[in-house]
């Protein structure tokens, strides 16, 4: 970095600003730092959506075939075209063979095949192995800001003694988005034939089987029997088996309580404002970025203790965590607890609280407090 000259940042990411978490994450960060003129940015890319003109991409390409090289290939080509450009610091969101920095969003490899999808690993698992076994292996002198402390532990029960800092970094939210809507309330309980004096938990995930809808449904027929006097009920949106749950929500007895509203690729915030409360129970979730969402809109939340986002919610304060195969009876208190009108706005306003400290510029001050960290450090090197 010659003198006067801006620090060059790299990026990888295999997506930017698409659906997903992580995708939203890098480039929430990257805009924000990138808005300040402290730095150039490179991105290294697969697919990417951005306006900005003050960032440069740089395609990087995927091969359909084989599939379980894909991973291998991305990372080799995005590796080789980094190193020749000379930069003054990495900063990796997909996992890599090395990098100053990495944002780790997903859980090692190793942890996914064996506890999460209980399977042999076959061709594809042994290389997103062999390439998280490298990052670590490599990483002595590397940042990683891991999304939860969930997320460092998984990383920890894997390879043991962790190399480099860690620093446990979570995604942000934009309260101002997600702030409680008293019209949106209103009308979408309208469209979907919610009573407007009915207690709704909401449910928002894209694989109902994996993020505890089941266990909802029945904690809904125990919480009916705890709270009679309560029109409890829950309102799904997302894509599964519908027809599945449906007859589920049947068996319990709580079939015209429960309304599968589908998919929502735009609006989602409107949907939280309808609500009362908010859950999601998942089986394992690095995060749960709509957990943080739910909050920014004012709902207690209940989650499981293998979510990141377990890491904001105090028990009693913001919500509950219950155990991930918590019993219907269990799950039903707790339903019936955050769907307590004084408690549950008490906890909804303490969530609000937390959702508030929690903006994307914050996260992305806290990111550009690392690349400082890491750049005086490499500068100090060179005197």
């Amino acid at each position: 970095m010659s003198g006067g000259a801006r620090p060059r940042i790299a990026v990888i990411a295999e997506g930017y600003g698409t659906a997903g978490g992580s995708e939203r994450f890098v480039q929430e960060v990257t805009e924000r730092l990138a808005a300040t003129g402290r730095y150039e940015f490179h991105v290294f890319a697969n697919r990417w959506w951005s306006e900005r003109a003050d960032i440069t991409f740089h395609h990087v390409p995927r091969i359909k075939f084989p599939r379980f090289l894909r991973p291998w290939f991305f990372t080799r080509v995005a590796q080789r075209r980094v190193a020749r450009g000379g930069f003054d610091l990495v900063h990796a969101h997909w996992p890599t063979f090395r990098a100053d920095v990495f944002s780790t969003h997903g859980s090692p490899h190793a942890y996914w095949v064996r506890h999460v999808l209980r399977r042999r690993p076959n061709l594809f698992d042994r290389v997103m192995m062999h390439i998280d076994r490298c990052m670590i292996a490599d990483g002595a002198d590397a940042t990683f800001m891991p999304v939860s402390r969930f997320l460092q532990d998984r990383f920890g029960e894997v390879f043991g003694t962790l190399p480099g800092r860690w620093l446990v970094q979570p995604p942000g939210v934009d309260a101002d988005r997600f702030a409680p809507h008293p019209t949106a309330r209103a009308q979408v309980r309208a469209s979907l034939g919610i009573p407007a004096d009915s207690r709704l938990l909401l449910f928002v995930g894209m694989n109902f089987q994996t993020k505890g809808l089941a266990r909802l449904i029945e904690g809904l027929a125990s919480a009916r029997r705890r709270a009679p006097e309560l029109d409890l009920r829950l309102l799904v949106v997302g894509r599964g088996d519908q027809d599945r749950f449906a007859r589920l929500a049947g068996s319990r007895g709580v079939s015209g309580r429960v309304h599968f509203a589908g998919p929502q690729p735009t609006g989602i915030e409107r949907f939280y404002a309808a609500a009362d409360a908010f859950a999601l129970v998942s089986e394992f979730e690095t995060f749960g970025m709509v957990v943080l969402e739910a909050m920014a809109a004012g709902l207690p939340v209940l989650v499981s203790d293998r979510m990141g986002a377990s890491d904001l919610v105090r028990p009693g304060e913001q919500g509950f965590v219950v155990p991930a195969k918590a019993d219907p009876e269990v799950m039903g208190e707790r339903i019936a607890a955050i769907l307590d009108p004084l408690a549950g706005r008490r906890m909804g306003e303490a969530g609000r609280q937390v959702a508030e400290r929690q903006s994307w510029q914050r996260v992305a001050d806290a990111v550009d407090r690392v690349y400082r960290d890491r750049l005086a450090a490499v500068a100090h090197a060179w005197r």
